[in-house]
């Protein structure tokens, strides 16, 4: 796809089903965070656990299995979580997790595509994890779109947080054997990684563009953001 052009994502009902959604906590979260790409999911758990707001956005939930296993900051009655996906076996799954605990607003929706179904400054604390990856476009400039929404629906003093898995090639990693199988195969898959292209540099250029204050750093195989203060 040309550079100008806008990319866009598609759903995957086949992946993202049911019966996977209920895999994923041992798949992804247990087997291949700590033997492919080396994540330390205690480390994970402490950016929910830190910075969960009563209003929250949970972008590509998958199981929700970090915000599952975050004490709700306010009564249900009182915390307020929009989860956006663009399939619908996560948005289920979220609803279910979260029944009498939060107050939970759905949105199908493809984060490439601007704009959210949120107002400006609607939340205060928004976590995006596992998900960039996934989205299609060259490099993390192709994927801008999901950046300037963060900062637009973000409040003056809320907090974003995320990962996303860095090319088997950025200069800034060191994939095992194990993760650069997976990589090469998971990026020949359709619609299932979209990462090649993906650096470092590149996302610590779109991320201080767009945010005044940014924490980055490389855990195992992905890069991992705190960022405050969005650019207006």
């Amino acid at each position: 796809m040309p550079e100008n052009t806008p990319w866009v994502s598609a759903p995957n009902p086949v992946l993202y089903s049911p019966a996977n959604i209920q895999r994923y906590r041992s798949l992804v979260v247990d087997k291949s965070h700590r033997y492919a790409w080396r994540l330390d999911n205690d480390q994970l758990q402490d950016l929910y656990l830190k910075n969960v707001s009563d209003r929250h956005l949970e972008i590509g939930p998958a199981d929700l299995h970090f915000l599952h296993h975050t004490p709700a900051p306010a009564m249900a009655h009182g915390w307020h979580v929009h989860v956006l996906d663009i399939n619908q076996a996560p948005l289920e799954e979220a609803k279910t997790k979260l029944a009498g605990r939060a107050q939970v607003d759905t949105h199908e929706h493809d984060i490439l595509v601007a704009p959210w179904p949120l107002a400006d400054q609607s939340v205060d604390s928004l976590a995006c994890g596992n998900v960039l990856h996934c989205l299609p476009g060259a490099r993390f400039r192709a994927k801008a779109a999901v950046f300037d929404e963060m900062a637009r629906v973000l409040t003056e003093d809320g907090v974003a947080w995320g990962y996303t898995l860095l090319g088997a090639h950025d200069p800034a990693i060191s994939p095992n054997p194990l993760a650069r199988l997976l990589m090469r195969s998971y990026n020949k898959a359709e619609n299932t990684f979209h990462n090649t292209g993906d650096r470092y540099a590149d996302l610590e250029r779109e991320l201080h563009l767009r945010f005044a204050q940014v924490e980055l750093s490389v855990m195992g195989c992905a890069a991992v953001w705190v960022v405050r203060g969005p650019v207006r």
